[in-house]
């Protein structure tokens, strides 16, 4: 499951923020109701997501602080009150684009009409501000959905922060939001560095894809997967030893023969054209010697592995 980051604008408290949010999944309409936040387990919605596929929800909530206690102390208060059965919790960083809020993280169990619950939760504090987020889903739901609601969880940014004033927990350590520094704009050379890494990742991934088809002889299809990633000489290079491992498979299976076995000959024969692709045009007259040697060279090892040369 893919996630994107999502940004929240026009929250409750000034408590806009920025998340990573599930692809797919929609976000619920706000009610428009009053909170009695004397009440000290009321929390005011931000966001409310789900699946629409499934019963898998993540929920951005936030009251005022406490008169006292820590951050883990309040969600302790909270998970206590709505039947929450903490599993884990401790003092984590959450955020990760352009700041780190110290939080607490968790996870925990719940049961609502006879299905159990897994959670995982999250609690920040901010100028005097509590905001949790939680996800849940049934617990044959956890494989498909909760480790990436739970990555996105832990992405939750504020986008105007005050700054704690509260400590996530009682442990002596002293807690500040982290930021980022901005990596600095690529100089061209580094830029064509980056672009040349994508380049070879993606042409290795294809070509680790295409050795499969080719031992299904589904020949072209792994030629048009490599060359979608990468259609430079390397790739047809590395395509063409793709083919002439295949082929030396096939003359082990079939022993040396004359004629070949047409599937065989057709190995050879990609294995010789792709290797042959990777030849420009020459410009000069020494340049057209250089690569027609190299190319007999080619073909002469290529032949050697089926035994002679076809006509």
């Amino acid at each position: 499951m893919e996630t994107r980051r999502a940004t929240f604008r026009n929250r409750l408290a000034d408590l806009d923020f920025t998340m990573k949010v599930p692809t797919g999944f929609v976000e619920a309409e706000l009610p428009p109701e009053e909170h009695d936040f004397d009440t000290p387990h009321v929390c005011a919605p931000l966001a409310l997501l789900s699946s629409p596929v499934a019963l898998a929800v993540i929920t951005v909530a936030a009251r005022p602080g406490y008169a006292d206690g820590t951050v883990r102390d309040w969600l302790t208060y909270l998970c206590a009150h709505h039947g929450i059965r903490l599993l884990s919790i401790g003092p984590a960083y959450v955020g990760g684009q352009h700041k780190n809020h110290p939080a607490i993280i968790a996870t925990a169990l719940q049961e609502q009409n006879g299905t159990e619950l897994v959670m995982s939760l999250v609690a920040l504090e901010d100028g005097g501000r509590l905001v949790t987020a939680h996800a849940m889903c049934p617990r044959e739901l956890e494989p498909s959905f909760m480790r990436v609601m739970e990555t996105c969880l832990h992405s939750l940014e504020l986008l105007r922060h005050k700054g704690p004033t509260v400590n996530p927990e009682d442990n002596g350590g002293k807690y500040d939001i982290e930021f980022i520094a901005p990596e600095p704009p690529p100089t061209p050379e580094n830029e064509a560095e980056v672009v040349a890494r994508k380049r070879a990742a993606a042409r290795d991934a294809a070509l680790a894809q295409a050795a499969p088809l080719i031992a299904q002889d589904r020949f072209d299809d792994a030629a048009r997967l490599v060359f979608a990633a990468d259609d430079s000489a390397q790739a047809r290079v590395a395509l063409s030893e793709l083919f002439l491992a295949a082929l030396r498979e096939q003359v082990k299976r079939d022993g040396k023969r004359n004629p070949a076995s047409p599937r065989a000959l057709e190995l050879y024969r990609r294995t010789l054209a792709y290797r042959l692709s990777t030849y420009p045009d020459p410009h000069t007259q020494d340049e057209a010697d250089r690569y027609e040697k190299g190319m007999d060279d080619d073909r002469a090892e290529i032949a050697a592995v089926l035994g002679y040369t076809p006509s």
